[in-house]
């Protein structure tokens, strides 16, 4: 089922891919460019909130105010992005067309990246053949390029995290060191510090590697305390600074019912309508002033139970359209809609395509090994849950369009091997 750890030229090989996937993207950059260093309403689309907590770092600020003004201390999101943001923004000038390039650079040094543990990743769980083609279909995938090159937003760097997790995961399936186990959960620590949806992904990857540890006799209740204690280690002191400021538990990040409310409050027009973010919209950010951040977060979490308590049956109808949308790019023909989404068509044409590919490439694994599949279909199941039940955008789904490139990659494999067999028969019996 696996193929010998590849020589020195499929190394060679796989080094290839890398560097031809990172100069794609950062050939596209160019084109994108501009829209991030427009100056229009102070630099907003340079990274949004990100970059707006990026900035107060690199001001002498601390980790504050995420959108106009200066709003305080804030825990809007999780701190590895926003703090490599603020290293560039010293180095190179706050909002600066270098930072911009330096960033973008960075962005799609992340996306080339990760065509390595996808690589590892179908060579575990495939052979040679569909994990190179699941590293090459990554370099050529075009929402990766899209995002390394023109968002300034941790989208990258939370793929490649997800990558690695999963990676390491099958890795560590036979791994007995209880180090290799402080690592593991070291590296999820850090990937819960750069996003904590990934987190969503635990129970189910940690749950499969137990399991089959538990059926090698292997002693996987240390294993998996160990790998627990240090991720409780690594992100403890972004808890304890928390804490600290607010002086309440806040493990990760403040604002989940914020971005709740921001998806269910009845206007059906956008999967995540404007007008709803404090950035866009005055009266919202007056009252997010006002009230503080955790404040208007309890406002906006009193405002969800309300509408979860009067409209269920929208509630549940919006969670079913995020679904359809996270996976086809469909959310609605409006007339108003099309207008501010210009590519909805295209967007949909292949979203729809890729999970098309993903379904059929995943059904033909999991008849190959259904096993060693299983953790890939599992992050596939988990990762998206809370964007269904929130808000969704094809961004937000960036991180398992990487396993996706798995199951297509062993699509593709597949398919060739299987039309070479059909022409060898034939050639056979034409022989004959």
């Amino acid at each position: 089922m696996h193929t010998k750890l590849g020589s020195f030229g499929e190394s060679r090989f796989l080094l290839l891919i890398v560097v031809f996937a990172f100069l794609l993207r950062v050939a596209v950059i160019p084109f994108l460019l501009g829209d991030i260093t427009n100056p229009a309403r102070d630099h907003w689309d340079f990274g949004w909130e990100e970059g707006r907590i990026a900035r107060s770092i690199a001001s002498g600020q601390g980790f504050s105010s995420p959108l106009f003004g200066s709003t305080g201390p804030t825990a809007w999101t999780t701190p590895v992005y926003p703090y490599l943001l603020a290293v560039l923004f010293r180095i190179f000038g706050i909002y600066s067309r270098a930072a911009a390039w330096a960033i973008l650079i960075l962005n799609c040094l992340f996306s080339a990246l990760t065509c390595i543990p996808l690589y590892f990743t179908g060579r575990r769980c495939f052979d040679g053949t569909a994990a190179y083609w699941a590293a090459g279909i990554w370099a050529l995938f075009p929402y990766a390029v899209y995002y390394a090159s023109g968002y300034v937003w941790g989208f990258c760097l939370d793929t490649l995290m997800l990558s690695l997790v999963v990676w390491c995961t099958l890795a560590m399936e036979q791994e007995t060191r209880l180090r290799y186990w402080a690592g593991y959960g070291v590296l999820w620590g850090i990937a819960a510090l750069t996003n904590a949806v990934i987190l969503s992904t635990l129970p189910f990857l940690l749950g499969w590697m137990v399991w089959r540890q538990a059926r090698s006799k292997f002693r996987w209740l240390l294993n998996s305390a160990v790998a627990m204690l240090f991720l409780v280690v690594a992100v403890s002191p972004w808890f304890f600074r928390n804490y600290n400021i607010f002086h309440d538990f806040i493990p990760f990040r403040s604002t989940f019912w914020m971005i709740f409310w921001e998806g269910n409050t009845g206007d059906t027009s956008d999967h995540y309508p404007d007008w709803t973010n404090p950035a866009h919209n005055t009266t919202e950010m007056e009252a997010y002033r006002r009230l503080g951040e955790l404040g208007y977060v309890e406002q906006k979490k009193r405002a969800s139970f309300g509408f979860l308590t009067r409209y269920p049956g929208l509630y549940l109808w919006l969670a079913a359209k995020r679904f359809i949308y996270t996976w086809t790019g469909f959310w609605s023909f409006r007339k108003d809609y099309l207008t501010g989404e210009p590519f909805a068509f295209p967007h949909i044409a292949l979203s729809t395509t890729l999970t098309l590919l993903l379904l059929v490439g995943a059904g033909r694994a999991v008849h190959f090994n259904p096993d060693g599949t299983l953790p890939l279909l599992l992050v596939l199941a988990s990762y998206p849950v809370v964007y269904y039940v929130a808000h969704s955008g094809a961004e937000y789904r960036h991180p398992i369009d990487a396993i996706c490139a798995v199951f297509i990659g062993y699509l593709l494999r597949s398919a060739i091997a299987q039309r070479s067999s059909v022409r060898m028969q034939t050639g056979q019996h034409e022989s004959c």
